[in-house]
Order: C-alpha cells, then sequence, then structure tokens
C-alpha cells in the first residue's frame, strides 16, 4: 500500500480552518462528532456527505474529502479505513494485525476478511466485530508498541505473530520474511514466539517464527521456499552467488547443493517496463532477453534450473508444482544424481 500526505493546499480547499487542521493531522479522516464541534451544522453535515457531495463516509462515522478518496488506490484507501478505525475506538487501542502490517508495508498474503484489526490493551469488551473491525483483547506489552505517522500500532515482530495466530502459518511466514528483510531482529522474534507456545495457535507463531528467514526478497520467495522444503528439498541456500568464468556473476534465488539445482521465482513484476540502475527505461523483451542469458551462463556452469510461478504456490497446487518440478530435475541432473528417497 502506497503511503500518501495530505497537502492543504489541495485537499482543503472550502474546510474551514478548525475542521481542516484537524483532518491533516489525522492523516486525512474526521469524525462525524469532530465537524459539529468545530462549527458545522448537522443539516449542513449532511448536504456535504450526500451522494456525490464533497465528503465520502469511509467507515461509520468517519469520512474524508471526495477528491482525497478519489486519488487514491485501493491500499491508500484501507489506510485512512484503519485510521479511521482508531477514531471510533477507545485511547487505549492500537491498530493491530493486518491493519498494523499495512501501515508498516509488510506483504499481506491470504487475508481477505475485509475488516480493520485493532487490540484494546488491558481489561474491556469481549473479543468482537463491529461496523467493520475486528476488536482483540491482549495483555500486550507497551514495550511491543510503538508509533508510526501519528498512530499507535502494534511492531512488527507483534503484528508477525498476531498474522500468524489469525491468518496461519503462509500468511505469518510472508509478512515475517519481510519483517526480518526490514531489520527486525531475529533472535527477538524466537524468544517472543517460544513465550507464546502455551498460548491459542501458539505453535504455528514458534514455526512461523523458526522458518524465518530475511534473504527472501518478496512474498514469491517465501512461498517458493515452502513449496520447495515441502518436496524434501531441505538443504536450500538463500541468494546464492554463482560467478562466472571471465568475469560476472548471478545471484539466485535458491541453490540446492545436494541436486546441483538452481530454483528461480518469476513474478510479473520482473518483466514489468522498469528504469535500470542507470536510470535508462528497460523494455519487458530487453528484460526476458536478459534473463534468457543469464539462465543460458548459469546451465553453463553445470547446474540445472527450474522456474517457480505463482500458480504454483497457490493452495491446491501442490501435487502438480512437484510433479513438475522433480521431472525438471530427474532430467537435467540425470548423471549420477543421488535424488532424495521418495522423490
Amino acid at each position: 500500500a502506497a503511503r500518501f500526505e495530505v497537502a492543504p493546499s489541495d485537499r482543503l480547499v472550502g474546510m474551514r480552518s478548525g475542521l481542516a487542521g484537524l483532518f491533516a493531522t489525522q492523516g486525512g479522516v474526521f469524525a462525524r462528532r469532530q465537524a459539529i464541534a468545530r462549527g458545522y451544522t448537522p443539516r449542513e453535515f449532511d448536504s456535504l456527505t450526500r451522494p456525490r457531495g464533497e465528503w465520502v463516509r469511509v467507515r461509520y462515522g468517519t469520512y474524508t474529502t471526495r477528491d482525497l478518496w478519489e486519488s487514491l488506490d485501493e491500499g491508500g484507501r484501507w489506510l485512512l479505513r484503519d485510521r479511521a478505525a482508531l477514531l471510533v475506538c477507545n485511547d487505549n487501542t492500537v491498530l493491530s494485525h493486518s491493519s498494523s502490517a499495512r501501515l508498516l508495508l509488510l506483504p499481506l498474503y491470504g487475508v481477505a476478511d475485509g475488516l480493520s484489526h485493532v487490540t484494546r490493551l488491558g481489561p474491556g469488551q469481549s473479543f468482537r466485530v463491529q461496523s467493520g473491525i475486528m476488536h482483540h483483547l491482549s495483555d500486550l506489552d507497551l514495550s511491543r508498541v510503538m508509533r508510526r505517522d501519528g498512530l499507535l500500532l502494534a511492531d512488527p515482530i507483534q503484528t508477525v505473530a498476531d498474522l500468524s495466530r489469525e491468518f496461519g502459518y503462509r500468511t505469518g511466514l510472508v509478512a515475517a520474511d519481510a519483517a526480518l528483510h526490514e531489520g527486525a531482529s531475529h533472535q527477538e522474534m524466537l524468544a517472543r514466539a517460544a513465550a507464546m507456545t502455551t498460548q491459542p495457535r501458539g505453535p504455528i507463531i514458534l514455526a512461523v517464527a523458526q522458518d524465518a528467514d530475511g534473504r527472501a526478497e518478496n512474498p514469491l520467495e517465501t512461498l517458493g521456499r515452502i513449496l520447495l522444503t515441502n518436496m524434501g528439498i531441505a538443504d536450500l541456500e538463500l541468494q546464492w552467488r554463482i560467478d562466472f568464468p571471465g568475469g560476472g556473476y548471478a545471484v539466485v534465488d535458491f541453490y540446492s547443493p545436494a541436486l546441483d539445482h538452481v530454483f528461480e521465482t518469476d513474478g510479473r513484476v520482473k518483466y514489468q517496463e522498469q528504469f535500470d540502475s542507470r536510470g535508462r527505461l528497460v523494455t519487458p523483451s530487453e528484460i526476458v532477453w536478459k534473463e534468457k542469458q543469464r539462465e543460458d551462463k548459469v546451465r553453463g556452469q553445470g547446474h540445472g534450473m527450474s522456474r517457480i510461478v505463482w500458480p504454483d504456490v497457490e493452495p491446491g497446487s501442490f501435487q502438480r508444482a512437484s510433479r513438475r518440478l522433480w521431472a525438471e530435475i530427474h532430467a537435467q541432473r540425470a548423471r549420477g544424481l543421488r535424488l532424495p528417497r521418495g522423490a
């Protein structure tokens, strides 16, 4: 999800100064009660929020300007919904789960509940879903709460634990790899997870922490690693460097020394128009050609090579994907290769 800044010069035209300042400091959202408290009459408010009016409802009781709302992609709109969720909650509430992940820019895989998630610190009402907000209760220590863009939220390691508990291993591992890649402490992640093993779904949290690897650079690499380990390939080296004779090298996503086989993940973004390190625009056809040259050099070193794409890692695709990959491994490394038992 992309971040955005509220610029008074082009977002607040016509908004009274008292509400305009609040709108800016709250990241582009305000509550009905706040507008009324700053001089808008109920009749004015109803007029401004009519269909195609100047203000748009973000969630129950909270609003933004139509100009800002229509300028945002779905990721930006979810950030507004999460901000709005805190406006209608008590002060001792923080963003958590998928909502804190969005603000921390941690990738969300397998999350489609359409909810904002908040955690109430200390005693309060029981777990519930209300007006598109999932309320969690927790004895969360304040040391695991941080502030980002003016909001209180669970820190990255707590967010990983919450995602693992709520959405499962795959969702948790995708977020955990990203958190470590961005600098979170693996030692701290393991220590916290070990302390949660007696909690509901604690073993899943521990498994995620144990398997997390910050060398993964995107969700497809994380899910590809799950696929390969489930195939029994347990000696994977991540971001493995292969030096070429005469100079140059390639860094590949995975390498199995026992199989002498390279595995690369291929997402669509890799082949989209982009700029190189010199700022030159590179077309998809150029990218494909360079990737083919790179693959030929890797194969020229005697390594086998297979590619993993998104359909290979989706739920229900394991049998098909593993059959294809094992067939490629057998075909490319047939001479004298010792394959794992049962492959």
